[in-house]
């Protein structure tokens, strides 16, 4: 079909794969939707019983973001929307349907541009051609409510303008270039807002104990994972989604999908956590952001440990006065 009477015929960012969110490079929707380069990767995951296995090769898959062109992965980087809203429907969410039935019916909504599997053979994933590309959550919210009133539940982390697609490969993928733009809008269901001062401040020094892993898991144990997650979601909202992913890829048996999933209910729901429990489990992994405050009666231990691994922090000490009380140059690293 030739470029001008096809409506998927948009750019979006392609990016390595789930773990990368940067860097990414520009794509046309509908090359993707019909390339079949990694046909035989899909195929491998489908016939995989083994799910660590499954899941290692799921990671190593590119992934866009249909929604639109970003500088990085987040929504505060879009650069341009693409006028569509992907949906995702999950097996584990809608046990009773036939799916691919479902596939073929779904397509009889004239807003929708394409029906087609998800990686894993097991659920179906889809694009929605959308009037009001400036009101992406609104129209997102309309969206599920038309299939909640169809028995159907999607995925409602689709409602991040950034929300990441990774490869899948259909060959009887639905198509519909005549989709006709889904123009309602609905307000999402209001939330306590959090009001967090120096929330900015708090986002730069995440990123500056993340930069500091290099392949250290701070996410052993489900406890830690799960208060961890809570602890982003607290503060940063959908914002600490990447943050959430960026410390979970070095878990053995990361899992891109289950990572949105568990963050997902880290987000939806309230469990009292702050930001200050990610920093106490970075320090007790000898992390620290610059600028914190190691009191030297209990810490220096946990200074002299990280100073090993990066002696530029001694010089740090002493310029921003990283350890409590006015003797801070004394302390000796043996």
């Amino acid at each position: 079909m030739e470029a001008k009477n096809n409506i998927l015929f948009v750019k979006v960012s392609c990016f390595k794969d789930y773990s990368t969110p940067d860097n990414p490079k520009t794509v046309t929707l509908s090359n993707w939707l019909k390339s079949d380069k990694y046909k035989g990767e899909v195929e491998k995951i489908i016939g995989t019983q083994d799910k660590t296995i499954r899941n290692a090769l799921k990671s190593k898959l590119p992934a866009i973001t249909p929604s639109g062109v970003f500088s990085q992965r987040g929504e505060q980087y879009l650069i341009k929307h693409s006028s569509f809203i992907q949906f995702d429907i999950d097996r584990q969410d809608n046990p009773n349907i036939d799916i691919h039935r479902l596939k073929v019916d779904i397509m009889k909504l004239q807003c929708i541009a394409y029906c087609g599997l998800s990686v894993s053979g097991l659920g179906l994933w889809g694009l929605i051609r959308i009037s009001h590309p400036e009101k992406h959550k609104e129209q997102f919210f309309a969206i599920s409510q038309v299939f909640k009133s169809l028995g159907i539940n999607i995925d409602q982390s689709c409602k991040d303008v950034s929300r990441l697609r990774g490869y899948s490969y259909d060959p009887e993928g639905q198509f519909n270039y005549n989709a006709i733009p889904f123009v309602h809008t609905s307000q999402p269901q209001r939330k306590k807002q959090i009001t967090v001062a120096n929330q900015k401040d708090n986002y730069h020094k995440v990123q500056h104990c993340i930069d500091q892993l290099n392949g250290t898991d701070i996410t052993q144990g489900y406890q830690n994972w799960f208060s961890l997650g809570c602890s982003l979601a607290s503060e940063f909202g959908e914002s600490g989604r990447n943050f959430f992913h960026e410390i979970s890829r070095y878990h053995s048996e990361y899992d891109p999908h289950q990572t949105d999933r568990q963050y997902d209910h880290c987000i939806n729901n309230h469990y009292g956590y702050s930001i200050g429990t990610f920093f106490e489990i970075c320090k007790q992994h000898n992390i620290l952001f610059i600028g914190e405050k190691i009191d030297k009666s209990k810490d220096s231990d946990i200074f002299c440990k990280m100073a090993k691994k990066n002696p530029s922090l001694l010089s740090l000490r002493d310029k921003f006065d990283l350890i409590s009380g006015n003797d801070n140059k004394e302390l000796i690293c043996n």
